[in-house]
């Protein structure tokens, strides 16, 4: 009689397990995955993804600052979370958008707040790479 218990709580024991393994696995199978932005591999990705032509004139440290200005307008749009934040989107709401042109203007405007001497179009093309690398790590969602 004890071998039919034992028997019958293993059996039990390994059901619980199962259907608690395979939702799990459903669940994370499902789900998108967060992705971690690290700004100094960032300031090196986007670096790399440059012109020729931007990569002469920019340091690393004027595109960390451009990096920055451009993740500080995407935040302030909604669209990132610093870590420990959540981003509060509705499921049903519209899609965030943002236009090229802004982000361009706001990062100039850093620029300039900074006192740094970057060209208009040597921002926007960080802003492209970076928008490329966010892209590359998962981070972007489709393009409207």
């Amino acid at each position: 009689m004890s071998i039919v218990f034992l028997v019958l709580g293993i059996a039990v024991v390994f059901a619980i397990a199962a259907v608690f393994v395979g939702s799990e696995s459903f669940r994370l199978g499902h789900e998108t995955p967060a992705a971690i932005f690290d700004v100094d591999e960032a300031v090196e990705e986007v670096a790399e993804r440059l012109p020729e032509s931007a990569q002469a004139r920019l340091t690393y440290e004027e595109v960390r600052t451009l990096i920055v200005a451009t993740l500080g307008h995407l935040r302030a749009k909604g669209m990132t979370a610093l870590p420990g934040e959540d981003i509060a989107l509705p499921a049903d709401g519209p899609a965030v958008v943002v236009a090229d042109d802004d982000a361009v203007a706001v990062v100039i405007a850093a620029v300039d707040r900074a006192g740094l001497d970057v060209a208009d179009e040597d921002a926007f093309e960080v802003i492209r790479a970076l928008l490329g690398y966010l892209d590359h790590i998962g981070a972007l969602g489709p393009q409207a």
